[in-house]
């Protein structure tokens, strides 16, 4: 929909990113010829800066000028609030026949405001531009004999003016884009795959335009979001969210750095959504959108801009309450959604803008009372502020919003009751100056006023009582340094040699001198800060005290108040001389004289030993076992420590396996690769050595095949029918961590069921999963990534699976195959009677159903049994196949063209509490939603995953569940307007009266015979419409809203082929002639 932007606020940049779509992906678009390269040359900033005056007083508040270039592009705003409470203005500025049903505002750098607009009359594009004298208003272009909709326009920095707006016709539905250079309209088409509706406008850095549309579709919000791109040459093409019914409602704005963000709605899942290149690449971001699909209706009629502090803010109406939203933040940050006006059908055709303070500013139309009204947020409490700008009959459903320079708002509207184009005007009171920070070297910085781009105004800071010359540096908005290379001078009275030391402060006043030490401005010859007088070293910068009077100066002097040590080579702050290790800063003392310093000395007092390498507090010389700290005596010396050798005082010869552990203390002692069984089951715990151990702390198991932590034996009996021969493992009383499913790596853990496949995550193996939905897909709909493919959802991976039909869930083997001994089609699992004799009807729980007899052919018809029945009617003899019955409604009906519909018989005798109970829902959700097939349709797959469910829990019977997923499947096939017919029609839902079977075959045959063939209702679009010479119909009659235009739609007299139109419930009809 509508952008509205301050100047100040935000200068519309753009560059194409994503997948380029070549000039053959659109149809003979050619190269835009009279076009010229409009590239924006941005002078260079000055190198060159002067200063005028250049000198002044110490005492400050002199006013200087600074000359230079490039100012404006560097200052920072300031606003402030005049506090008058400033009222609307409104005059007429276009006074030919329905003007402005669409139209847009923005003003040039002149102050001339301009207005584009589609005459709904003529369908006209007109221009009107005011400048200061008075509105000129006039035709730049027609629809050529068509539809016009939406219209968008922006004013680049040369104030040439680009605009975009879409055509309709029944063989192409157009995007065209008008240029106006100050002298001469151009026009151009840039697609005729555009979807007919609203769409967006910006121009980057380069003022190239660049639009965001819809792609032709036959949803109502087109078949994917694109943008258009012209490089000074030719236009390109840019896919950015492909997809069914969405792209369309877009707005677009282009940051300082030409990134990229379009706003707008993807209906086929009622969100608001915000793109952008930012990143290099095309990324989507929710900005608003309801609890369900069917909950919110958000994005329509979708309005942008952004403010200084890369805020951004949306208004757009709730096309399912009719409300005015506002929603604000920023791509990948979290956004923020108020509504704004909720009293009856209102929010339509909204327009944003911000203002100087960041404060935004919505025009809208309101359905209800057919009023144009402005909402502001408060600037103290931040709650919205609405009121009425305009209620003279018919206005605002066209309008647009502009803030300039100035603060002031510039709203364009239509009165359809007058068919004119109004214009009102009010300022916000906010005033904007630009500044920018002067910094005066070290005394500090002000704030200078930029008058122009080459001008800025200062006033000089207080620098003391010190003469002295500063540089000046000016600091931007991004709080950037600009060095100008213009210095200015304090002069100061009180400095009588000019030092720069007052003369108060001056040891030697009369001599200028830059002593800071000892003496203050006196001379210091070697610039050492301290004066010649003072300094013990006058001609030695890096010298000038000597406190131990040791010849050396304090500086150099390690030590400078010890006279007997002046170096400390090793730097360890022990004088050399002093230091028995004078070049290692580590060592200084060697208490027990062995030649190893004390600190690297692990016995500094004992000259016989200087390591423990273990640390276990004995010498490594008087250590047997100086690397291990659990060991320091080997009394036996068979080589095993004291502490580890359980016969310390016995030599251990025998070690048969020869892995040094002698046989009595070897549970293994003829396999030298195990020595350890920590839990008795005769496995070793050595993970490396023969027969390890999987579970070392655990007798019951000893081997985990799959390697998923749980044990291939097991402890429960009644596994042991289900243990395949082929499976690792055996039973093992009282055993844990028992894994039920051995040969596969698994994560399962409910009902001690451990370690089989358990994809969702959710405990329960999936062999045992009663969700039919938790395996569906693990991805969210977003990233559509994929996984490993199990169709009959089984749990065995179709890899795998040698039986890749079987049902969803059901008990299988590790091939995937049903265990199904008594073959009714229950798996084992869920079977409550086992061996049913073959060929007996079962229900969910796989027992015999009862009274099941034989029935008559009309009762077989009608309970759902696959007969086929013939019927010869009239001298025709068309043959009508009924098929598919349940007892409680028909499925479906395949008939010839010739035949548009017939009557089906249904009996309800045989229905159940149960079924009644699902047909009554059904029928509820049908009656509900029949008008809206998308919502009707979602409905229908949430039941169908629902029975799923069910009947896996055995709630419901097989015999419901076939019946109701028959009927489902019907539904979902059928046209909306063969929906709609049945809804309210309890008969087709089973739940109405029965006849019996001669009175259903005498009743089908007559009401076949006697049915004729009708003409189908004028389509909406009235194409052949006829003219009548009956008068048009009163204001007070009513006709059908069609959303996709907003046009209301009546047939009179009914039947007649007559139609007419309007754009409001109180509006006058008008006759339709193609």
């Amino acid at each position: 929909m509508r952008i509205s932007l301050s100047l100040i606020t935000l200068l519309l940049l753009m560059v194409p990113l994503g997948h380029i779509i070549t000039s053959s992906d659109e149809q003979d678009l050619g190269v835009l010829s009279n076009f010229e390269d409009n590239s924006l040359k941005i002078p260079a900033r000055s190198s060159s800066y002067t200063v005028s005056p250049a000198t002044g007083w110490t005492t400050g508040g002199e006013e200087i000028t600074i000359t230079g270039s490039g100012f404006s592009g560097l200052a920072f705003s300031n606003t402030t609030d005049d506090g008058i409470n400033h009222q609307w203005v409104e005059t007429t500025m276009d006074y030919s026949d329905q003007a402005g049903r669409w139209n847009a505002v923005a003003v040039d750098s002149n102050g001339h405001i301009h207005v584009v607009q589609i005459k709904d009359e003529s369908y006209q594009i007109r221009h009107s531009v005011n400048d200061g004298t008075g509105w000129i208003s006039g035709k730049i272009n027609d629809c050529g004999s068509t539809y016009c909709w939406d219209i968008h326009m922006v004013i680049d920095d040369n104030d040439h003016i680009h605009l975009a707006y879409t055509t309709y016709t029944q063989w192409a539905e157009t995007l065209v884009y008008m240029n106006y250079d100050g002298t001469t309209w151009t026009d151009y088409t840039v697609s005729n795959s555009a979807h007919f509706g609203p769409i967006g406008i910006a121009v980057d850095s380069n003022n190239h335009p660049h639009i965001s549309y819809a792609v032709d579709g036959s949803d109502q919000c087109g078949a994917g979001l694109r943008i258009s791109s012209y490089d000074g040459s030719s236009w390109s093409y840019t896919n950015v969210d492909q997809g069914a019914n969405r792209g369309c409602e877009s707005a677009i704005v282009i940051d300082e750095s030409d990134h990229m963000y379009i706003a707008y709605q993807d209906r086929s899942s009622s969100k608001l959504k915000i793109a952008t290149d930012k990143s290099g690449s095309w990324d989507s971001y929710l900005v608003d959108t309801g609890t369900s699909p069917s909950n919110l209706y958000p994005g329509y009629m979708t309005s942008m801009a952004v403010d200084q502090q890369g805020q951004f803010h949306i208004a757009h109406q709730d096309n399912k309450e009719y409300d005015l939203r506002y929603s604000t933040g920023a791509p990948n940050s979290q956004w923020t959604t108020t509504i704004v006006d909720a009293t009856g059908h209102t929010g339509r055709d909204p327009s944003i803008a911000v203002d100087a303070a960041d404060q935004p500013h919505i025009v809208y139309h309101t359905w209800s009372g057919q009023n144009l009204k402005y909402a502001t947020t408060d600037p103290v409490t931040g709650n919205w502020t609405v009121s009425t700008l305009a209620n003279s009959g018919d206005v605002g459903e066209g309008n647009s919003i502009f803030i300039d320079e100035s603060g002031v708002m510039h709203v364009p509207f239509n009165d359809d009751a007058s068919d004119v184009l109004k214009y009102a005007t009010k300022s916000t009171g906010l005033t904007q100056t630009m500044e920018m920070t002067v910094q005066f070297g070290q005394y500090g910085s002000v704030t200078g006023t930029v008058v122009n781009d080459t001008t800025i105004v200062v006033t000089t800071p207080t620098a003391g009582q010190t003469a002295d010359t500063v540089d000046l540096t000016l600091w931007d908005k991004d709080d950037t340094s600009h060095p100008t290379g213009a210095s200015f001078t304090f002069i100061s009275p009180d400095d009588l040699d000019s030092d720069g030391v007052l003369n108060a402060d001056d040891d030697c006043p009369n001599t200028a001198g830059d002593s800071t030490s000892g003496e203050v401005g006196c001379p210091d010859s070697d610039g050492d800060g301290f004066s010649d007088s003072t300094d013990s070293f006058p001609a030695d910068a890096s010298e000038w005290g000597d406190a131990d009077g040791d010849g050396v100066g304090d500086n150099a002097d390690a030590f400078p108040d010890d006279a007997s040590e002046t170096l400390d080579t090793d730097g360890d702050g022990v004088g050399d001389n002093a230091d028995v290790f004078p070049n290692d800063a580590s060592e200084s003392v060697d208490s027990d004289a062995d030649g190893v310093g004390d600190n690297a000395d692990a016995f500094p007092q004992d000259a016989n030993e200087t390591l423990d390498s273990d640390g276990d507090g004995v010498g490594d010389n008087a250590d047997a076992f100086p690397q291990d700290a659990n060991e320091t005596l080997d009394s036996d010396g068979d080589g095993i420590g004291d502490n580890s050798d359980p016969n310390p005082n016995q030599h251990s010869d025998d070690d048969s396996d020869g892995d040094s552990i002698a046989n009595i203390d070897d549970a293994f002692p003829n396999d030298a690769t195990q020595w350890l069984d920590s839990d008795g089951d005769g496995y070793g715990d050595n993970a490396s050595g023969n027969n390890p151990d999987a579970f070392v702390n655990l007798s019951t198991q000893w081997s985990d095949t799959d390697g998923d932590g749980y044990g291939d034996n097991w402890g429960n009996a009644s596994w042991n029918s289900t243990r395949l021969f082929v499976w690792p493992g055996e039973f093992v009383d009282g055993a844990t961590l028992a894994d039920h499913c051995p040969s596969e790596a698994g994560n399962s853990t409910v009902d001690g069921y451990f370690g089989c496949l358990d994809l969702d995550g959710d405990g329960i193996a999936d062999i045992y999963e009663n969700d039919a939905e938790n395996n569906s897909n693990a991805s969210s709909n977003e990233t559509n990534q994929t996984g490993p493919v199990d169709s009959d959802n089984d749990g065995v991976d179709d890899l795998y699976d040698l039986c890749p039909g079987t049902v969803a869930f059901g008990y299988v083997d590790v091939d995937g195959c049903l265990i199904d001994e008594d073959g009714d089609g229950v798996d084992d699992f869920k079977d409550d009677c086992l061996g049913t004799a073959a060929g007996t009807t079962v229900d969910a729980d796989g027992c015999p159903v009862q009274n099941d007899a034989p029935r008559s052919f009309f009762e077989s018809l009608s309970s759902g049994e696959q007969g086929a029945v013939i019927q010869t009617v009239g001298v025709s003899a068309i043959i009508v196949a009924l098929f598919g019955f349940l007892q409680t409604n028909m499925v479906a009906a395949l008939l010839p063209d010739s035949i548009r519909w017939v009557r089906v018989f249904r009996s309800n005798a045989k229905l159940n509490e149960e079924e009644v109970r699902e047909l009554e829902y059904l029928k509820s959700l049908v009656q509900t939603y029949h008008d809206d097939p998308e919502v009707l349709r979602d409905e229908l797959f949430q039941v169908k995953s629902e029975l799923t469910a069910r009947y896996t829990n055995s709630e419901i019977k097989k015999v419901t569940l076939e019946k109701m997923n028959t009927l489902v499947a019907d539904l979902l096939a059928m046209e909306p307007s063969d929906v709609s017919r049945i809804a309210h029609n309890d008969a087709y839902f089973g739940l109405g009266g029965a006849m019996d079977t001669d009175a259903r075959t005498e009743y089908m045959s007559q009401d076949v015979l006697m049915r004729t063939l009708d003409t189908d209702l004028q389509p909406q679009n009235a194409v052949n419409a006829v003219q009548t010479d009956i008068g048009r119909p009163s204001k007070e009659m009513k006709g059908n809203l069609n959303e996709s235009d907003g046009h209301e739609y009546l047939e009179y007299p009914t039947g007649s082929g007559a139609w007419y139109y309007r754009r409001s419930s109180n509006a006058e009809w008008k006759q339709w002639v193609q």
